[in-house]
């Protein structure tokens, strides 16, 4: 699953995004992935490995609340496709 939020004040020139989403590793390790900046930036990446899936989901949880609460708006929300896998479907451009 993929979380894409955006916050913008046009007053104080504020025009950032924030994509979160679960990842797997080869190995079947389960991750959040994140990405944040300006919009039509590359912005900067995280990545953060949990012990189990429960752990991963409870974290991106956690991060999307944090978010919602300062001002963040959702973008859309959505599964990746087979056209774009998981760990491929994050992008700058929101």
């Amino acid at each position: 699953m993929r979380v894409d939020m955006a916050r913008v004040d046009s007053d104080v020139n504020m025009d950032r995004f924030y994509s979160v989403q679960l990842t797997q590793s080869l190995f079947g390790d389960v991750g959040v992935e994140r990405q944040w900046g300006r919009r039509r930036t590359r912005g900067r990446r995280r990545l953060d490995w949990y012990g189990n899936e429960q752990d991963a989901k409870s974290a991106l949880s956690d991060l999307v609340k944090a978010k919602l609460s300062r001002g963040y708006f959702l973008k859309q929300l959505r599964p990746p496709t087979k056209a774009e896998p998981a760990e491929n479907t994050w992008s700058a451009e929101l």
